[in-house]
């Protein structure tokens, strides 16, 4: 009797190191929440974050699945009423990580604090506020350093090792001037940290869509390679076909005069339609675009430009690509009818909105010959 005990206490005590990341009915439980976060649907995930949570009443993830689906209800323009609600959910999740377990040396306990921390860090520095985002990344640093050590038998440690290995080498080749301040971190490698980042993309998944998210990302501002990013964000809007945030990076893939003849004009109707600013800016640039390249009506496409950058205004600290997008059509319009001064003005803006080198290349070509 006494073994059968023994032996009943220590599958328990394995079940609760292992709860989320072992298959079983509590994965499903998150894999079917996630799958209401990622498409917009936060009264359907509330529904399979409730039920997860009868099982796991005081477990990090049920906190960190509902700050998750605060995040992906309002990306990318998340108020400072909405962010206190996700900022409680997420210090909840480390609070409970670290009453489970204080050192955090159990693999969900480390993940899942460090993933809190990290988006804390990562809204923090986009508010500006980069002590805090400084200090919230350093505790994320420290987590993530445990996980390169179990990357290989954890495989939703492969997102968050990925990045690592491939932002601490790039960042620095693309801004310089930060390389001096990275020297006491270890040295990344930006060919494993991809692999890593597709080996997310089809062995986790909790992180399976932020691998998608990242590498697409990577692709279009890093290393100008939409092609390959079309693969990953193709694949989301057909996952999730209410996550706007795909739909407008997915027509950013596609913004070339071959690709764009076959965009999906649902897509782009679909952005203008939406409440955001974020998404009328995107979708009209788009309409634009596709006015312009594709139906080859100037007047149309003008109209739709100037629309767009409209509702740029509204929004002074995000949807820079789609703002210099937009300038910078708007910029071709008017040099083609000649009115060079106004042009100007639109390209000097284009060029203090862009994220990537064609927009540079391209507005300082028409600036040459003005």
């Amino acid at each position: 009797m006494k073994k059968i005990i023994t032996t009943f206490l220590l599958i328990t005590c394995l079940q609760s190191v292992g709860q989320v990341f072992n298959p079983g009915p509590v994965q499903n439980l998150v894999k079917k929440a996630s799958d209401h976060i990622y498409n917009a649907k936060p009264d359907s995930a509330e529904y399979y974050i409730s039920k997860a949570e009868r099982y796991l009443p005081e477990h990090p993830v049920i906190p960190l699945m509902r700050a998750m689906s605060i995040l992906w209800s309002e990306i990318p323009l998340i108020s400072e009423e909405e962010f206190a609600k996700m900022e409680f959910q997420l210090d909840s999740a480390i609070s409970l990580a670290r009453f489970r377990d204080p050192d955090l040396e159990q693999p969900e306990m480390i993940f899942f604090a460090m993933a809190s921390y990290g988006l804390l860090a990562e809204y923090y520095a986009d508010q500006g506020y980069m002590m805090k985002a400084v200090s919230e990344a350093n505790r994320a640093y420290g987590l993530m350093k445990k996980g390169f050590d179990i990357v290989d038998d954890y495989p939703e440690f492969l997102l968050t090792t990925g990045l690592y290995n491939y932002f601490r080498e790039k960042y620095p080749e693309k801004h310089p001037m930060y390389k001096p301040l990275l020297w006491f971190f270890r040295s990344g490698d930006m060919e494993k940290g991809l692999k890593q980042l597709e080996q997310a993309c089809n062995e986790s998944f909790l992180t399976k869509v932020e691998a998608y998210v990242y590498l697409s990302y990577i692709y279009l501002r890093y290393e100008y390679k939409p092609d390959l990013a079309q693969n990953y964000l193709s694949a989301l809007c057909e996952m999730y076909p209410n996550n706007f945030y795909a739909k407008a990076k997915y027509l950013e893939s596609m913004a070339n005069p071959e690709d764009f003849k076959d965009a999906p004009l649902d897509d782009i109707h679909a952005l203008i339609t939406h409440e955001s600013p974020y998404y009328k800016l995107a979708g009209y640039v788009f309409l634009g675009y596709f006015e312009e390249k594709i139906i080859k009506n100037d007047k149309k496409a003008e109209h739709a430009y100037r629309t767009a950058l409209k509702y740029a205004e509204e929004i002074p600290n995000h949807g820079e690509f789609f703002k210099s997008f937009g300038y910078l059509g708007l910029s071709r319009i008017l040099v083609k009818t000649n009115r060079k001064e106004e042009a100007r003005v639109n390209l000097e803006k284009a060029l203090t909105y862009a994220e990537t080198e064609q927009i540079e290349s391209e507005a300082e070509k028409l600036l040459s010959v003005l």
